[in-house]
């Protein structure tokens, strides 16, 4: 079985773009490299061992995370085998060792034979425990992170686990973001770091006990002669490799219910909106209100943005902070909260999927206005407590009073903007997903969102130019109470986005919602207007057509020349 699902994983790569594998695997071998280097540069044994206790640890935070934000078909599914008479742990354990051949998993191992080098240099004899040690720890994170990624799509069948898998996103994102501020200082500080090793005592002793760091305790064990603590930290790799598969030969099983099939043990929140929340408007606005409020909340890939969209802020400004040199934007963290509006937004209703039909059948005259305005006011309930605490928190934090108007200014801003924006992208260049019945990995709401993403986050960050030409203008001309002057700007600026830009997609959506639910189901474009929004529709629409046309050529081409070196005809469907 394991050759067979082997031959599967490798036949699905091949059909898939090699462009970003390539870049990769470049990127991968440069790495590797890297970390031989640092290893034999080391001034002497003790920095040796300090710099293996970062590397070793920082492959396997790279190892954990990388299938989640690189998911796609080059994964294989336990459901691609739900309906097929195998037996269930058998084919988990199957799905868990086609993951070890492969280049990215002999980047991982290449990386970690480090410690060899290191087992070398203190005593030639120790290579003996570091190379089981080197084979066990790779056993151990291939493991964890074939673990962590089943988690995740497991995981959103949960509250915690969609917590979880927020924080996940949240952290690559946040990396993304403000990561190089940290990755600059960490370049400047190289030279030290061979030189005297990792600058705090404590920093050592947390690495130690992390599993990657075990076989360097073996084969300093070892060194000191020590054989006996040596086999130990082995034992006790090889105990939690073993853990671990147990726990893959759970989790890679095929779920067989629906995604959602748990049993609650409460009533869900909001289960009545008109008891849970007397506030909200009555008629078309607060069913609106109430039902996007409860989407919001219960569906685990729409908590799943607004979860990691709330990490990214947070996570962009503790690495800003931590950084020493860029502390000044951290408490400024809030505002990218506000501005994940936009992205998290940009395709509300590619997200619905079929669900659509049921405003095309209920649109009446009013009705459409309260399906954009209802959506808006979503966004601005769901997204604005956090930003705010995530504003505060880090403004607390950084002792940064200077930052108060600038937050009070392009906090409304952007919350105004962004959410007119993204309803507007999500109705006009609607991208088709996955159904969300048929939703199984973490990354499957989404559909072809390049065009978008980018043109929600730049038109964002255009329209709420006033409010920062606003505070730029105050703090340099009035440095003592200037910027406050710019909050009165930032509220105009927001609530001027919100009315605009909302009365755009009402104005889109009349009479269109049919057009719109075709795009979805169908997608293909019907009837497109005329005008900026239509160039944006048709420009959107373009974008998916290319894609799938790629997406076929490609699949034509290897098929023919597959056909070629076999001699016979493959049918590419």
């Amino acid at each position: 079985m394991v050759g067979v699902l082997t031959s599967m994983k490798f036949a699905m790569l091949r059909h898939s773009p090699s462009g970003l594998r390539r870049t990769g695997w470049v990127a991968g071998a440069v790495l590797v490299l890297a970390s031989w280097a640092g290893v034999a540069l080391a001034a002497d044994d003790r920095v040796r061992g300090e710099v293996l206790l970062l590397l070793t640890a920082c492959w396997a935070v790279g190892a954990v995370l990388g299938p989640v934000l690189m998911s796609g078909p080059g994964v294989l599914r336990a459901d691609y085998f739900t309906l097929l008479p195998l037996d269930r742990s058998r084919l988990a354990l199957g799905l868990l060792a086609a993951v070890f051949p492969g280049v990215a998993s002999g980047y991982l191992l290449l990386a970690g034979l480090a410690v060899v080098l290191h087992a070398a240099l203190l005593d030639l004899r120790t290579v003996v425990v570091a190379v089981p040690a080197a084979l066990l720890a790779w056993v151990v994170v291939l493991t964890l992170a074939r673990v962590v990624y089943a988690a995740v799509g497991s995981a959103m069948r949960s509250w915690l686990g969609v917590e979880v898998s927020g924080l996940q996103f949240g952290l690559i994102l946040g990396g993304m973001l403000a990561g190089w501020m940290v990755v600059a200082r960490a370049v400047e500080s190289v030279p030290q770091l061979l030189t005297r090793g990792l600058p705090a005592p404590a920093l050592v002793e947390v690495l130690s006990w992390a599993p990657t760091s075990w076989p360097v305790l073996a084969v300093e064990q070892a060194a000191a002669g020590r054989w006996g603590a040596a086999l130990g930290w082995l034992a006790a790799l090889a105990v939690l490799a073993a853990l671990l598969l147990g726990g893959a030969a759970v989790l890679l099983r095929p779920h067989l219910g629906s995604r959602s099939s748990r049993r609650r043990r409460r009533r869900p929140l909001a289960s009545d909106w008109r008891t849970a929340w007397r506030w909200m408007p009555a008629g078309a606005l607060g069913a609106v209100l109430g039902k996007e409020l409860r989407q919001w909340w219960r569906d685990p890939w729409r908590a799943l943005e607004l979860r990691s969209s709330v990490y990214t802020g947070l996570v962009t400004g503790l690495l800003a902070w931590v950084s020493r040199d860029f502390a000044p934007v951290a408490p400024l963290a809030g505002l990218a909260v506000a501005l994940m509006i936009c992205l998290g937004g940009c395709n509300l209703y590619g997200q619905d999927g079929s669900a659509v039909w049921i405003s095309v059948v209920n649109e009446r005259a009013g009705t459409v206005r309260a399906e954009v305005r209802g959506r808006q006011l979503a966004l601005l309930l769901l997204f604005a407590p956090p930003a705010l605490v995530v504003s505060v928190a880090l403004v607390l934090l950084s002792r940064a009073g200077w930052a108060w108007p600038v937050l009070l200014a392009g906090l409304p801003a952007l919350f105004g903007v962004a959410s007119g924006v993204a309803v507007l992208l999500s109705a006009v260049g609607v991208s088709p997903g996955v159904d969300p019945r048929r939703r199984v990995g973490p990354n499957d709401a989404g559909g072809d969102l390049g065009l978008q993403a980018q043109l929600a986050l730049w038109g964002t960050v255009a329209l709420v130019l006033p409010t920062v030409a606003a505070v730029l203008v105050g703090a340099l001309a009035l440095p003592a109470w200037g910027p406050w002057l710019a909050v009165g700007i930032g509220l105009l600026n927001g609530v001027l986005g919100y009315w605009l830009l909302g009365r755009a997609a009402v104005g889109y959506l009349s009479g269109r919602l049919p057009v719109v639910y075709t795009r979805i189901r169908y997608q293909r474009l019907e009837q497109p207007v005329a005008g900026t929004l239509g160039w944006l529709e048709a420009s959107s629409q373009r974008t998916e057509d290319r894609a799938r046309e790629a997406r076929q050529k490609e699949k034509e081409a290897r098929a023919a020349r597959r056909s070629a070196q076999t001699g016979e005809r493959v049918d590419v469907g």
